[in-house]
């Protein structure tokens, strides 16, 4: 039986969505994707008790206010119901040491539920930062990051690898159990591992985009997360 990997959703307008090369690239790495709405706590746990494995996707800004700050001018749009879910679904799966990749916003969400905080604008809030919003197609790569966790470098066989960037946000403070795993040439924190977990790992960048056409990372990434869920 393949493993069955619980997928939350982004919030669109009166409706939840996902982007499909997130679905492609758990199926081309050997799961079998089950996307889930937002929930609360109860239900959470219901749906946790059916899969193997969970899959934060990307989306908008989370509430500031969930890592103690007050919201930065340039925020942009959050939704509360979101990040609660996301954040309760989380935890669970992280309490049953269930395999966890946390993907751009998830990534950001990790660092939250571990008492970590956010750069809420990266071009307004941190100094000779570069393009991490790129204009390219979401397949390119634009720009490099040095692996530095020990997991995610045995997973990739990599030192430094190039990826694609779709964020204005970052992990600035680390929560408790994380250690970087990736930053980039500028000091951004691109990945994440938590150091008490067997499989928890977050990054900033978009490998679902870049695995269904052939990134070797990415599916690396991709087909390690599947094997531990397994």
């Amino acid at each position: 039986m393949k493993p069955i990997i619980a997928v939350t959703m982004h919030t669109g307008d009166k409706k939840l969505e996902i982007n499909e090369t997130y679905i492609q690239s758990v199926e081309l790495a050997g799961g079998i994707p089950l996307c889930i709405p937002h929930l609360a706590a109860p239900e959470a746990e219901a749906v946790l008790n059916k899969v193997d494995g969970l899959l934060l996707i990307g989306g908008h800004d989370v509430d500031p206010y969930l890592y103690g700050q007050e919201p930065h001018h340039k925020l942009g749009i959050f939704h509360t119901k979101r990040d609660n879910s996301d954040l309760e679904i989380l935890q669970s799966a992280f309490n049953r040491q269930m395999p966890i990749l946390a993907i751009c916003r998830g990534h950001q969400v990790l660092n939250i539920a571990f008492g970590g905080t956010l750069i809420q604008d990266i071009p307004a809030q941190w100094e000779q930062s570069f393009a991490h919003a790129q204009a390219s197609m979401r397949d390119v790569a634009t720009h490099t990051v040095k692996i530095t966790g020990q997991k995610l470098g045995a997973i990739l066989g990599a030192q430094q690898i190039r990826t694609n960037s779709f964020h204005h946000q970052a992990i600035d403070q680390l929560g408790e159990g994380l250690v970087t795993a990736g930053i980039a040439a500028d000091g951004i924190n691109e990945a994440v591992e938590h150091s008490d977990h067997p499989f928890c790992i977050g990054v900033q960048w978009h490998p679902e985009a870049m695995a269904p056409f052939g990134d070797e990372h990415s599916i690396k990434l991709f087909k390690a997360f599947i094997e531990a869920c397994k």
